[in-house]
């Protein structure tokens, strides 16, 4: 059997967060569309205002789904990325270490003991509460601003339009020619957001392991950063501090830590 030396990217979880988050984004900016046509250049003012209340009671409606299934995008993450270290560390040790625990908001199936005097076969993560908790108030954030700028170049744009003397069919094409902004905002959110939990996810368990360096891996395709095929098979401190974050943390990063098991709980190489 070959020993797994990737640690994989959770890429269907970033695709489910995307289709979720993209979709919410496409649908309001259909609404924009929509209600458009409500505002009167005549009283443009009032009428905006409460078109832009409209929308946004349409935008909470349409976006707090989405964020309502944000704890369970972290914990598929999670679950995913220590999948995965499970594997980096059998590959690289020959230790079979149990799964981390399952008991965090987003999975409705708890974990399961081992049958034998009750013994939990799971490790335990005191941080990953917090963790997600951290994850899913920054991703709530970034998600409500969505909408929120959206609205924002909305109103800018109409009154622009209006000092101007635009026509209402230049000023709503205005309008729509922004709607690819936020829809691109929507995926990278979602794809960066993924990227940004599972390395946070990977040094923290590389901390608890006490495994104090690692290589720097990357996809090494035509994607890849110049300066990340640079660190490719270098060595470095767990947590260290590039100008660009740590491995796994620049936005759209796929990079991975392979672990230096020297001298770590494992006892590879130590005397």
């Amino acid at each position: 059997m070959t020993k797994q030396r990737v640690w994989l990217h959770p890429d269907g979880v970033a695709r489910d967060y995307q289709r979720a988050l993209l979709n919410a984004s496409r649908q309001f900016n259909k609404e924009i569309t929509s209600v458009y046509g409500e505002i009167r250049f005549d009283g443009w003012q009032d009428d905006l205002t409460g078109v832009v209340t409209s929308l946004q009671a349409f935008a909470r409606r349409l976006f707090n789904p989405v964020i309502e299934r944000l704890p369970s995008f972290f914990a598929l993450t999670s679950q995913f990325n220590d999948k995965q270290w499970r594997l980096i560390v059998k590959g690289g040790t020959g230790v079979d270490i149990p799964p981390s625990q399952a008991l965090i908001t987003g999975l409705t199936k708890a974990p399961t003991t081992s049958g034998v005097l009750g013994v939990d076969v799971y490790r335990a993560e005191p941080w990953l509460a917090d963790m997600q908790t951290n994850w899913v108030r920054q991703n709530v954030a970034l998600i409500n601003s969505i909408p929120a700028d959206q609205l924002a170049d909305m109103e800018q744009i109409v009154q622009r339009g209006v000092m101007n003397g635009s026509a209402s069919s230049v000023i709503k094409q205005q309008i729509m020619d922004r709607y690819s902004v936020s829809e691109n905002r929507a995926k990278l959110i979602a794809v960066d957001q993924i990227g940004k939990a599972n390395a946070a996810l990977s040094k923290q368990r590389l901390d608890d392991a006490d495994i104090k360096d690692y290589i720097w891996r990357g996809v090494l395709d035509q994607r890849e950063r110049a300066i990340h095929v640079d660190r490719e098979g270098k060595k470095y401190p767990v947590g260290y501090q590039h100008n660009d974050g740590q491995i796994g943390m620049a936005v759209r990063c796929r990079c991975y830590p392979e672990p230096d098991f020297s001298n770590s709980v494992f006892n590879i190489g130590d005397d």
